[in-house]
């Protein structure tokens, strides 16, 4: 059972945003205890204003961090798409083509046996050489 200063306690150390972990620290309290205490009586942290921490790992603009959610690491979809295209471009491999004999650069994968579904088609069903 808590005592009323450790309610009282709770109560404004969550207003001011702390985590139930660290609440528990400091009133020496299961952190299990804090958080069930916290939702039964629906206390929860005021909302703060969104932080501005962190770039954006492609075009560096500063992103912006809502509270109680998931660091970003990029500004958009736009920006994450280009990255990774970006980073998985590390080593190209020039291969030959099993069924037309062209040459063609495979990004990561030198096991490659085909430039293209076509010719992967084509060799399956057996047909000849274009």
């Amino acid at each position: 059972m808590l005592t009323d200063i450790q309610k009282q306690t709770i109560t404004n150390l969550r207003m001011q945003g702390l985590t139930y972990v660290e609440i528990a620290a400091v009133t020496e309290l299961s952190a299990n205890t804090v958080k069930s205490f916290c939702r039964r009586n629906h206390i929860h942290p005021l909302p703060s204003e969104p932080t501005t921490s962190g770039i954006c790992k492609n075009c560096g603009k500063l992103l912006n961090q809502l509270p109680g959610t998931k660091q970003r690491i990029f500004c958009s979809d736009k920006c994450r798409y280009a990255w990774w295209n970006k980073q998985r471009r590390k080593q190209p491999y020039h291969l030959l083509c099993h069924y037309c004999g062209r040459e063609f650069i495979s990004y990561g994968n030198r096991k490659r046996r085909f430039c293209g579904r076509e010719c992967y088609l084509l060799d399956r069903q057996g047909e000849g050489v274009p």
